[in-house]
């Protein structure tokens, strides 16, 4: 059993995630925007939009020292869905690693939408949740407290790999805006 800290844990997805960690034995911590300073969990989930994310990292990564942080955000431009809003050639996982030097950074959960969260399925198949980071420790850990989820966990690789995953994120999102998956729909790797 891992103890895990949300950021953004009342939002839709943030609150999924919760439920998730929950029904797979874990102790979960929502916090909302009221953060006090109270000891968090050995894994921190950023569940905020893009925009809200720097600030967060800013004002509250000291806490986050010695932790595994997973950035779930896909920074995209919602002005016209074309676009990320990272320079080419990294991901707000690898800037939120730049400004977490002493924590383990995952990039996860950003491809999966709420009802496949929920259900850990997709279309009758097990939904794959996919992290990349450099860390192999972080990684397993996060497989083992999500190990009776029913997902399909997948190791991508290195943080360099969460540019794929944005990429992905930012694909998915158009096709959901344009109707051609609902929330219970996602990528799904057999």
């Amino acid at each position: 059993m891992a103890k895990i800290s949300i950021f953004g844990g009342k939002g839709m997805i943030g609150a999924e995630i919760a439920k998730l960690f929950e029904r797979c034995g874990n102790e979960v911590d929502i916090i909302g925007r009221d953060y006090d300073g109270h000891e968090l969990g050995d894994i921190i989930v950023l569940a905020v939009k893009f925009p809200d994310l720097a600030p967060l990292v800013e004002t509250h990564g000291t806490h986050f020292a010695g932790k595994i942080v997973i950035d779930i955000a896909n920074p995209i431009s919602f002005a016209n869905l074309d676009s990320l809003l990272v320079p080419q050639g990294t991901s707000s996982a690898e800037i939120v690693a730049e400004k977490l030097p002493n924590s383990q950074v995952v990039k996860g959960f950003n491809i999966n939408f709420s009802d496949s969260l929920a259900s850990c399925q997709v279309k009758g198949n097990p939904a794959s949740l996919l992290f990349a980071s450099d860390s192999e420790e972080a990684k397993q850990r996060i497989f083992t407290a999500l190990a009776n989820s029913g997902a399909k966990l997948v190791d991508v690789g290195k943080l360099q790999k969460a540019r794929l995953l944005e990429n992905a994120g930012l694909l998915l999102i158009n096709l959901a805006v344009s109707g051609q998956i609902q929330r219970d729909g996602g990528l799904v790797i057999l």
